[in-house]
């Protein structure tokens, strides 16, 4: 999300600063114009188009190159010169050609002189920004090569001591020690889930992760999710339901699982009554897959933030633990790599929907 949220920023700034630089243009254009048409019309005095005309010439240094602030130069100080021939200036012609001679050079000394300074300090800026950029880029390869190279490790770690916990519970008798083995493997889970959640989203983020999208049938995805969390929604008293045709679609296993997963996971870790049912059926364009609750809902004004990375719904009465609140990024960045998104629908205190639209066979 942090990343779509830099290109969206970068691509605002970059129409910002096209609109900005077409103002500046017509600016100068529209002054250039009517200080001519003024100057032809009699002006008093003749140095007085040229001032004004060395005005155009200070604002068209906001222009982004140099060589549009020289063209706009060109374009006064032919107008100057135009202007001076047409007009009829008051005074000693001799003095009005002296004055006009200083607006042009005043006019070539701001274009020349200031465009040196103002580019230079802007090209400065900018050679700063890239060696930031290059900072990041770098700082970016070396997570992906720790992910890369840890990230097998850290799970294995975390694999090895739940099998180590598991056997720990089975040989004790004691109700002590089963207690502090049973909370030991409840710690234990929220660390791996917690290890997990981060570990995802920086692979996510790196742009390792290549979607290998091949004909999927739903049916076998659900069939591994209701064994996985039969036991979790029986624990608090949900049904947890899954209904699908057997279609099949075009996506990647992988990531479609996981994103169907995380969306299970929230729906009962948020719902305290009722039911979540899971579903997959066809619509027009696709096949619409959706997991919906009867938990705890969003607010309205949180629905456009619950995708950011580490926020977490606060209308939550219970205070339970929800995690790093990671769950709904990768949700969000798994369905962009699978060319969708994840739309949210939901009241308070009566539920919430999640669904996607995704191609069918």
């Amino acid at each position: 999300m942090i990343e779509k949220k830099m290109i969206a920023s970068t691509d605002s700034t970059e129409s910002n600063r096209k609109q900005s630089n077409i103002r500046i243009a017509l600016i100068c254009a529209v002054l250039a114009v009517g200080i001519f048409v003024v100057d032809v019309a009699s002006l008093p005095l003749g140095v007085a188009a040229g001032v004004a005309y060395v005005v155009v010439v200070l604002i068209a240094l906001w222009l982004p190159k140099w060589q549009h602030t020289l063209a706009v130069a060109i374009g006064v100080s032919i107008l100057t010169i135009v202007g001076f021939l047409l007009s009829e200036p008051a005074g000693i012609p001799w003095m009005v050609v002296t004055n006009r001679m200083l607006a042009l050079s005043a006019i070539w000394l701001i274009a020349i002189g200031g465009s040196w300074l103002v580019f230079a300090r802007r090209n400065k800026t900018e050679e700063s920004l890239r060696k930031a950029e290059m900072e990041v880029d770098r700082a970016r390869n070396a997570k992906s090569r720790f992910l890369e190279t840890s990230s097998n490790d850290i799970r294995h770690h975390l694999q090895t001591l739940i099998l180590l916990n598991g056997a720990l519970q089975r040989l004790t008798d004691q109700e002590k020690t089963r207690d502090i083995a049973d909370k030991q493997a409840e710690a234990l889970a929220r660390l791996s889930d917690l290890m997990n959640s981060l570990l995802d989203i920086s692979e996510l983020q790196s742009g390792d992760v290549e979607p290998k999208i091949t004909e999927t049938p739903i049916d076998p995805i659900l069939m591994q999710l209701k064994d996985e969390f039969d036991h979790q929604a029986s624990a608090k008293n949900l049904q947890l339901s899954f209904t699908s045709h057997g279609e099949v679609l075009l996506s990647d296993t992988v990531l479609l699982t996981r994103i169907i997963r995380i969306l299970i996971s929230n729906a009962i870790r948020y719902t305290t009554q009722g039911r979540i049912t899971v579903s997959c059926h066809a619509e027009p364009d696709g096949l619409r897959l959706s997991v919906e609750d009867t938990g705890i809902g969003i607010a309205a004004d949180q629905i456009d933030r619950i995708f950011d990375e580490f926020y977490q719904v606060e209308n939550d009465p219970a205070g339970r633990d929800r995690g790093l609140g990671l769950g709904l990024s990768i949700v969000d960045h798994s369905a962009g790599l699978l060319g969708t998104k994840a739309e949210v629908t939901s009241v308070p205190g009566r539920g919430s929907t999640f669904s996607m639209l995704l191609p069918q066979v």
